[in-house]
């Protein structure tokens, strides 16, 4: 189960920092009031931070929102696996051949 304190304290391990080296590093780049007991709280998951403390790891870490959160966003297919899912089981050779011509004489008409 996702925790944003399990979260933190990677980002935290990560960059090899104590709990006070990791709030002084977020309050020396965004200039907030960051405690090592704050950091100790969100790790334990006593305490969720607000928002703007989270942005702030993010922005710090260089991490993404979606990281932080905990949200796996479904990769999007590429063009080439959206126009194969399309293809049917039963196409030749030689018809596969002439739809790749095909791409080619669309491609050749662009501006």
């Amino acid at each position: 189960m996702y925790s944003i304190g399990r979260e933190i304290k990677k980002i935290r391990s990560e960059h090899e920092l104590s709990q006070e080296e990791f709030a002084d590093r977020i309050n020396q780049k965004i200039g907030l009031s960051i405690t090592k007991g704050m950091v100790s709280k969100w790790e334990s998951d006593s305490i969720e931070p607000k928002t703007r403390m989270i942005k702030a790891i993010a922005e710090t870490f260089h991490v993404s929102l979606d990281q932080m959160l905990g949200l796996k966003m479904p990769e999007k297919p590429s063009r080439v696996e959206t126009i194969a899912a399309h293809f049917d089981d039963d196409l030749t050779e030689e018809e596969l051949a002439d739809i790749k011509k095909y791409i080619q004489f669309i491609k050749s008409q662009r501006k």
